[in-house]
């Protein structure tokens, strides 16, 4: 397949993925998490020895750059 052609391919809307966190397998292979823009779909794929070392230490530190509350409800525990 053409991966100039983005999207989940094997959906039926097509639409965009968007890259939303990392996990770790069990052998501690990362795993990209993807969320479709178009039906919120997820799914996860290997990473690659081509993907941006960058770009993936950006995905993986989002939640500690961006948490989901505020960070004064910690001083509160």
């Amino acid at each position: 397949m053409d991966d100039r052609l983005p999207g989940d391919r094997a959906s039926e809307c097509r639409a965009r993925m968007e890259p939303i966190a990392i996990a770790v397998r069990g052998a501690g292979e990362w795993v990209i998490v993807h969320r479709c823009t178009g039906c919120a779909e997820l799914s996860s794929n290997r990473t690659a020895g081509d993907d941006n070392p960058l770009s993936l230490m950006r995905i993986a530190t989002r939640p500690l750059a961006q948490p989901p509350f505020p960070l004064e409800h910690l001083t509160r525990l």
